[in-house]
């Protein structure tokens, strides 16, 4: 006798199994490809077939489990796999899969029926819309080259749809809370590994500067330096947020203990000066309000944090500068301390014949006389374009194969060098308006308290990231910073947007 319950039952079970079926005949037709583009030994091709991966993962995988996926990527194996075993492959495949993401994107606008190019959303997009037509102009006035957009599409295209997923609200806000507090377990690993890397690789390298050798899980070069900026400004957004929980009574003192000894412990490994000298700003910034209202305890902490910076750079002197290895910026011996470290790196006439590096102020002096006194004004405004300071496996930009020493070392110099004054303006915009949406969607009563503290920090964190424009690429060339800014302000667009919405509501 049959039942129609489990008749029913059978053939909705056999229903639910097609999209495994075809999920499994996708990576069966995929491996196939993938053997055959593999045999060829092509970068482009490989850069292909990673993108096809990336977009059927997506496609079939909830958009919770690919943002976490990018997560684990960027700051825990791609980093790794390029230090010990130089597999950078794995960095394309993590933006690629973040710009897959524009697929779950656009079924969900379709699906809600949003128009957001007449919803209030559109005016959160304007800027970051604005600075990529910036950047395709920049590139197409300016003879553009295939191996230029290649090389840069994951520098400036790839991560922003990774940004839209947090604006749009794909990904839940218990979720947005738990990758907060994912980000303090990856600033915990990074001691053990910062330490492993500062006994066994910089203290054996004979580079010109071995502690660059120091990057934690962030991207690197076993024989060579690597993100050590990127892994700094991590470790200052997270130690602002576990003094923030820790304040509010959201994390219990041992963690708060643990997350800080070990971020100022690989702060102190790592040779990074601009971001530890920006901790006590970072601090200052964050609780510049209550300083008023608890001026002893405020300032206690403030005081209590520039003691800490104080003894770091002190620190950078005995476990970095007294070894006889030169500067960065100087084929002469390094000077004995600190100050004179950075009064060298702010030195307009410092460089550096064997690393075939200029210092940062000379950079942009550069810039300035060949473009800005020369009456150039097309590339003064609007750059040469994209890829043309980079150089890689595909190819050499324009720039990099004219100009006989680096001059991709800096956010603000790559800018103004691709996009011109106008690129580098509008990318500032992005991060001071973020900062300051970030800011203002803080002070609304109506966002849960714990989303106010994140939204402060990532205030803080945007700011930062201003701070380190002229001082490192990151905001272009590290993954694990793209992801966090990323992440920072497609925070603050969310909440914006709801805010929004509940003032509408309130006004009908």
């Amino acid at each position: 006798m049959k039942i129609p319950y489990l008749q029913i039952s059978n053939s909705y079970s056999n229903y639910k199994a097609v999209p495994a079926v075809i999920l499994l005949m996708s990576v069966l037709v995929l491996s196939v490809v993938s053997g055959v583009l593999a045999a060829f030994g092509n970068v482009i091709l490989l850069i292909a077939l990673l993108g096809l991966y990336g977009s059927v993962f997506v496609i079939a995988a909830p958009t919770t489990w690919t943002v976490w996926i990018i997560f684990i990527m960027v700051f825990l194996i791609s980093g790794p796999s390029a230090y010990f075993i130089r597999f950078t492959q794995l960095q394309w495949f993590t933006v690629l899969v973040s710009a897959a993401l524009i697929l779950p994107l656009i079924l969900h606008i379709l699906h809600s029926r949003r128009n957001i190019l007449y919803s209030s959303t559109s005016k959160d997009l304007i800027l970051p819309a604005f600075f990529l037509l910036l950047v395709i102009f920049s590139t197409i006035i300016d003879r553009p080259q295939f191996a230029d957009f290649v090389n840069a599409s994951r520098h400036y295209f790839l991560m922003w749809p990774l940004m839209l997923i947090f604006m749009f609200g794909l990904i839940p806000e218990k979720v947005v809370e738990q990758i907060w507090k994912a980000l303090l377990v990856v600033a915990v690993v990074q001691f053990p590994m910062a330490l492993y890397q500062y006994i066994f690789v910089s203290q054996k390298s004979t580079r010109l500067s071995p502690f660059d050798a120091v990057v934690g899980t962030f991207p690197g070069n076993i024989s060579g330096g690597g993100d050590s900026a990127g892994m700094a400004i991590l470790l200052l957004i997270t130690i602002l947020l576990t003094i923030a929980l820790w304040r509010e009574k959201k994390i219990y003192g041992r963690w708060a203990i643990l997350i800080i000894s070990t971020g100022i412990g690989t702060l102190a490994l790592a040779e990074v000066k601009l971001p530890v000298m920006l901790l006590p700003i970072a601090i200052g910034l964050y609780y510049r309000k209550e300083i008023l209202r608890r001026p002893v305890e405020s300032i206690t902490i403030v005081i209590a944090v520039i003691v800490i910076m104080s003894g770091i750079l002190l620190m950078y002197e005995k476990l970095h500068y007294g070894g006889g290895s030169a500067d960065a910026f100087s084929a002469n011996r390094p000077p004995p301390t600190i100050y004179e470290h950075i009064s060298r790196a702010l030195d307009p006439e410092s460089e550096s014949v064997e690393l075939g590096q200029k210092g940062r102020v000379s950079l942009l002096i550069n810039w300035w006389d060949m473009n800005v006194k020369s009456g150039d004004i097309q590339h003064s405004l609007f750059g040469y374009g994209m890829g043309s300071t980079h150089t890689s496996k595909l190819g050499v930009g324009e720039l990099a194969s004219r100009i006989p020493y680096q001059i991709n070392t800096t956010t603000t110099i790559i800018l103004l060098w691709e996009t011109g004054i106008l690129g580098h303006l509008v990318f500032f915009l992005i991060l001071l308006l973020g900062a300051r949406t970030s800011e203002l969607a803080a002070k609304h009563e109506a966002i849960p308290d714990i989303h106010r503290i994140l939204l402060r920090v990532g205030a803080v964190g945007l700011i930062i990231l201003i701070f380190m424009l002229p001082y490192k690429n990151v905001h272009l060339y590290s993954n694990p910073t793209q992801f966090l800014m990323m992440f920072m302000l497609g925070q603050a667009a969310y909440w914006s947007i709801f805010i929004k919405k509940l003032n509408l509501k309130v006004a009908h």
